[in-house]
């Protein structure tokens, strides 16, 4: 049996209005599915699922497929045959008049030539009408809410502004199997790593066969010995549908640990952003009836991140899901700022960046930022993520709310020794350095395990480098800060 309740069906109606004040506007006209796996003959029986990709692969944590939308129709109705009578019809037993004719100038159906000036001003007026708007584009606060930015290009190399730059670790020795695997049994994808009060805590994706973990999640003190998984939020909002959990975040505001997720709208056939409250890093997390970001304009919202800056200031950053139901519209990565207690939103959001590099193909997704010696990076995965094209880039930003642009023009981490289609990337930042947690292999039909993978990240005025080490140090080993939790 299904453990959470999901939405029933037939209440789109209701749906709707759950969602009317978080539901963003139509996209903007320059504005954004893969294969969904089919479970194990052991999982419960198949729906669909919030994701439906190229053809011929289905993806291990996306869920059943889901049938793309039926074409929309070629036109809208013809005009009844023989078309719409000129001037006013005609009344019962009133004798024939034709139009034009002597006698008919003080009918209303009489046919008058409209003089030669009058064409002329009225083309004149149309054209003021238009310029204005085109200048003035009243559309636009209706089709988004975010910061129009120009399309993004590759940048030169950079210039790092702290006065004190943090020290680089070497290049790894071997690019090719950069990852060391982080035992702790989850073999999910979209890993998170949040420190706090002295041990490590790994969240990933739900699991997708009975019994459920919506969210599971394990800890550590020393990356060897990991406490069993259990699941940090056992049970999900109304209107989320299991089992479709992925890409949980972990922050802390004050006292209370704030988790953001993805879940599945059963009823607009779309994913959310959720969010949850709980006392304790590891739960239970009890979520908000209503789903905290929906971007129903650009067909759903996932992939939440949240980034602290320098300044103590709380940034959330996500996917609008422009390619699901396998749509080749191109994706693009959001931010916008978080309010003091992180259940709200400040302003309108911005976007960061879409797909411009022959690689990434249509689709950016999985964004995650790091600040380092003055510079902020933002990690994201790029292409179908059950495709051997899929893998990570990194781009450089202006700030946390962009805009941001690749400086270069392959992916940091691709198909390598240690997997195929590598992606879902977060940064875990401490006193001694940045990694980054990925999944190294691509979600493939039948749902294998897909294991976490960590590697420590450089970064210099040329961009990111995957670079040598190990994991974090053991907790007591160094004092450490995580990116996204505060000091």
């Amino acid at each position: 049996m299904v453990r959470g309740r999901g939405t029933e069906s037939g209440d789109v109606g209701n749906a709707f209005d759950m969602l009317a004040p978080v539901v963003a506007p139509a996209p903007s006209p320059q504005t954004v599915a893969p294969t969904t796996p089919t479970r194990a003959e052991d999982a419960v029986p198949p729906r669909e699922a919030p994701h439906a990709g190229p053809a011929g692969t289905a993806a291990a944590d996306r869920g059943p497929v889901r049938p793309p939308p039926a074409e929309p129709p070629l036109g809208a109705p013809g005009s009844p045959p023989g078309g719409t009578p000129a001037g006013r019809a005609v009344v019962a037993g009133e004798p024939a008049r034709e139009v034009g004719t002597e006698g008919g100038g003080a009918d209303a159906t009489t046919r008058r030539r409209v003089p030669a000036w009058g064409i002329a001003a009225t083309l004149v007026t149309l054209g003021v009408i238009l310029a204005v708007l085109l200048a003035t584009e009243p559309w636009a606060h209706a089709q988004a809410t975010a910061v129009r930015r120009p399309e993004h290009h590759r940048s030169a190399a950079l210039a790092f502004t702290s006065a004190a730059p943090v020290a680089q670790p070497p290049p790894t020795a071997d690019p090719s199997a950069p990852g060391q695997l982080v035992p702790s049994g989850e073999n999910r994808s979209d890993a998170f790593l949040l420190l706090d009060k002295g041990r490590y805590y790994l969240y990933t994706s739900g699991t997708t066969v009975i019994p459920f973990l919506n969210v599971p999640v394990s800890s550590t003190t020393d990356f060897v010995h990991w406490s069993a998984p259990i699941d940090a939020m056992k049970t999900l909002p109304a209107w989320a549908a299991e089992p479709f959990t992925w890409a949980p975040d972990v922050h802390r505001f004050g006292s209370q640990y704030l988790m953001y997720f993805t879940g599945y709208l059963q009823t607009l056939n779309e994913q959310c952003i959720g969010v949850a409250t709980s006392t304790s890093p590891i739960g239970p997390f009890t979520a908000t009836p209503k789903p905290f970001i929906c971007q129903s304009g650009l067909s759903g919202s996932i992939d939440p991140r949240v980034f602290t800056d320098s300044s103590g200031t709380n940034w959330m950053l996500w996917k609008s899901d422009q390619n699901a139901h396998a749509s080749p519209t191109p994706t693009t990565l959001w931010s916008q700022r978080l309010t003091p207690n992180g259940l709200g939103l400040v302003g309108s959001p911005s976007d960061l960046m879409s797909p411009d590099e022959p690689w990434q193909g249509t689709v950016i997704e999985a964004p995650d930022m790091v600040e380092v010696n003055g510079v902020y990076w933002l990690a994201y995965a790029a292409n179908w993520f059950n495709q051997p094209a899929y893998g990570i880039g990194v781009a450089w930003c202006a700030g946390p709310s962009g805009p941001c642009a690749d400086v270069s023009d392959h992916p940091l981490l691709s198909s390598n020794a240690q997997g195929s289609g590598p992606g879902e990337p977060s940064f875990f930042q401490d006193a001694t350095g940045v990694w980054m947690l990925y999944t190294p292999v691509l979600s493939l039909q039948g749902d294998p395990p897909r294991p976490v993978f960590i590697t420590r990240v450089g970064f210099t005025s040329a961009g990111a480098y995957l670079a040598a080490g190990g994991p974090p140090p053991a907790v007591g080993a160094a004092t450490a800060r995580t990116a996204h939790s505060p000091p």
